[in-house]
């Protein structure tokens, strides 16, 4: 189960990073952008929290870095995305 999770993490990274590259427009980049943090980051974090070699120390320093990436995530998108915004009207 654990594998299956960091796997699935790394693909949706690996998506996420691809379609980045690919994409010219500047806010269609930030939705690839917020892809890692809010869903790839999660299960990432889920699939090594899971593993049966984490210690209740291990789990409870990756809940805590996984919960600041899915807090902070999308906040730092939005402040990017406002910032484009008003870089573009002039």
């Amino acid at each position: 189960m654990s594998v299956t999770l960091i796997w699935a993490g790394a693909v949706v990274s690996a998506f996420a990073a691809i379609r980045l590259l690919l994409t010219r427009d500047r806010f269609l980049r930030l939705h690839f952008v917020s892809l890692g943090s809010v869903l790839a980051a999660p299960l990432v974090v889920a699939g090594l929290a899971l593993g049966t070699w984490s210690s209740w120390h291990d789990v409870a320093k990756l809940v805590v870095i996984g919960a600041l990436l899915f807090v902070t995530g999308p906040a730092t998108v939005i402040t990017v995305g406002h910032a484009a915004k008003r870089a573009s009207d002039g």
